[in-house]
């Protein structure tokens, strides 16, 4: 859907589950440049912001409310839902989803990577809160989980802003759907 927004080269979505470092990934991606509006229909919350890839190519950022999973079981689901399958009146199919992951609860969280990776849009991974997972002594293969995945996987600390320039360039490098 890149193209549909003067200037935007490509709209992508943040997607994850509640509380896993989303939104300050956002916050820090667009610089808290934002707009907050309602989604058409429901209470549930619209954030969109634009931030810049790699080579300075614009693109419009979607901040989705925290999911489990596409199988839906709240309003806040079935928002996320519809957004990353294109159904939603006004928003346009996100052409890359950066996938927001909870390093300290990975096995949780790859539930909603795997059904995100079943949409056929390109997806990075944000591997996120990886000193929290360090020092409860997890130890995670990075090479083995991009490997089983096959997608980018990013390590993060958005607290710290670690991991940003390599989340951009992985992002601007993602194939259009």
């Amino acid at each position: 859907m890149a193209g549909a927004d003067p200037g935007v080269t490509r709209h992508v979505a943040i997607a994850g589950n509640p509380n896993c470092g989303k939104s300050t990934i956002f916050n820090a991606l667009t610089g808290l440049r934002q707009k907050v509006g309602n989604y058409p229909g429901v209470t549930v919350e619209k954030k969109t912001g634009r931030f810049f890839g790699s080579h300075g190519e614009p693109m419009e950022l979607l901040d989705l409310p925290g999911s489990y999973s596409l199988q839906v079981r709240s309003p806040d689901e079935a928002v996320a839902r519809d957004v990353l399958l294109g159904r939603l009146p006004g928003t346009p199919r996100p052409d890359v989803i950066i996938c927001v992951v909870d390093a300290s609860n990975l096995e949780r969280n790859l539930y909603l990577v795997a059904q995100m990776l079943e949409l056929q849009i390109p997806v990075v991974v944000a591997l996120n809160m990886v000193d929290v997972a360090e020092k409860n002594g997890a130890v995670i293969d990075l090479m083995a989980l991009r490997e089983k995945l096959g997608v980018p996987v990013i390590p993060t600390v958005a607290t710290k802003g670690v991991g940003f320039i390599e989340l951009r360039q992985a992002v601007s490098r993602s194939p259009l759907p």
